[in-house]
């Protein structure tokens, strides 16, 4: 009786009201929470659809249009170029001695024609003498020899024999070689005595100075200073074969320097005022990358072009022809080409196909199939199709009536 007793206590303590509740309401709650999920997750009807999703209103597509105007774009073309000399010089000794003065200071411009170092000329300017000693003694040989073979000429002639003839004909003509020997002589030692002043052979930039006062030079030791020209100077750069003929069309027959403005950007991102001439075009393509070194020539009065320097070559046309441009924001594309919407009477669309030009600043040319002052649809365009009417944001403005009250700019039109 005692163990039935307790197990019906048990069995009313289990069922207890309040547990009973509490027990439904945690099933209301978890069943609210797992609906609210499941329907968040499922799509909602077209009337409570989240925003995007939503079709397009009936009506009339609203559309923001802007004029075409006439801008020249011309965006320069960009290409890494390398500054490099015209000229430079590697200046040796060509004989051997000790330096006596050295007349310039490293880093200095110096003159074509300026003297740079001075070899001690002593032992030149006895070699010299020794070789004018030289040449005085064979002219006096040779008068010597020229005055015996007159005498004989003068005298009987069958008092001499042949033999004596033949060698005071001999005597002369030895005795002139070696006057020419002995001229040539002193002409080399002159040369030499000469090369004791060494002079700036071209305008430039002097660098370090290998020799200073007391050191031994000769030709072995190499380069003493170099010299480099920095005005003018020169900048090369490569165009790929494409590149190149892409600008000759452009160029058609006239020179580079009639079309082509050259300019450089240096390294501080500034664009320098500086405009170059081109210097020449290498007479053959590189086998290995297919490009073409171009050379170009800019003055370098104020010396910022360093040679060996990377700078920026800036190409573009130096009288652009202007053409219609409009936002990018209006060219369309497909498999049949290029196309934009022009907005016509009746606030009706028409699709038009445009062959496009340059781009820059958000806005690209239509070389073909727009007219300066048309309507171009800029904004709303998903909803289009050909000859549709539209709406738009406010009523469009005739492109003159923009350019009058300069509510155009040259970077974009006013969106109306």
């Amino acid at each position: 009786m005692t163990k039935k007793s307790d197990s019906e206590d048990e069995k009313k303590r289990r069922e207890h009201p309040i547990a009973k509740f509490l027990g439904v309401l945690l099933t209301a709650v978890c069943a609210f929470i797992i609906g609210w999920i499941v329907k968040g997750m499922l799509p909602e009807r077209a009337g409570g659809m989240p925003e995007g999703m939503l079709p397009p209103p009936p009506g009339e597509p609203l559309v923001k249009v802007e004029p075409a105007r006439l801008e020249a774009l011309n965006p320069p073309v960009d290409f890494i170029g390398r500054v490099e000399p015209i000229r430079d010089v590697d200046l040796g000794a060509r004989i051997s001695g000790y330096v006596t003065k050295v007349n310039f200071e490293e880093g200095a411009w110096v003159k074509e024609g300026d003297l740079l170092f001075e070899i001690d000329p002593e032992p030149y300017e006895a070699v010299v003498a020794l070789r004018k000693a030289e040449l005085a003694q064979a002219e006096a040989e040779v008068e010597r020899a020229d005055r015996y073979l007159k005498r004989l000429n003068a005298s009987d002639a069958r008092g001499i024999t042949q033999a004596d003839m033949d060698k005071a004909e001999s005597d002369v003509a030895a005795g002139n070689a070696r006057v020419v020997q002995a001229r040539a002589s002193i002409r080399l030692a002159e040369i030499d005595l000469k090369h004791c002043r060494i002079h700036a052979p071209i305008a430039g930039k002097t660098g370090l100075a290998v020799a200073t006062v007391g050191d031994y030079v000769a030709p072995s030791i190499g380069t003493l200073v170099r010299i480099v020209q920095v005005d003018p100077i020169r900048v090369v750069f490569s165009m790929t074969d494409r590149e190149y003929l892409e600008w000759r069309d452009k160029i058609v027959d006239e020179r580079w320097q009639n079309v082509m403005r050259l300019r450089l950007r240096l390294p501080t991102g500034v664009v320098s005022d500086r405009i170059g001439e081109p210097d020449f075009e290498n007479n053959e393509m590189s086998a290995q990358t297919a490009t073409l070194p171009i050379r170009i020539r800019f003055n370098n009065r104020d010396g910022l072009l360093i040679p060996n320097s990377y700078v920026t070559v800036m190409i573009d046309v130096k009288n652009p022809v202007p053409y219609p441009v409009v936002s990018q924001s209006a060219l369309q594309t497909t498999a049949d080409g290029d196309f934009v919407y022009v907005l016509g009477e009746n606030l009706k669309v028409a699709r038009r196909k445009v062959k496009t030009g340059d781009m820059a600043n958000g806005v690209v040319e239509l070389l073909e199939g727009v007219k300066d002052g048309e309507q171009v649809v800029v904004e709303g365009l998903l909803n289009l199709s050909d000859g549709i009417s539209v709406r738009v944001e406010t009523p469009p403005q005739n492109a003159a009536a923009s350019d009058a009250d300069g509510s155009m700019t040259n970077r974009g039109a006013a969106e109306i």
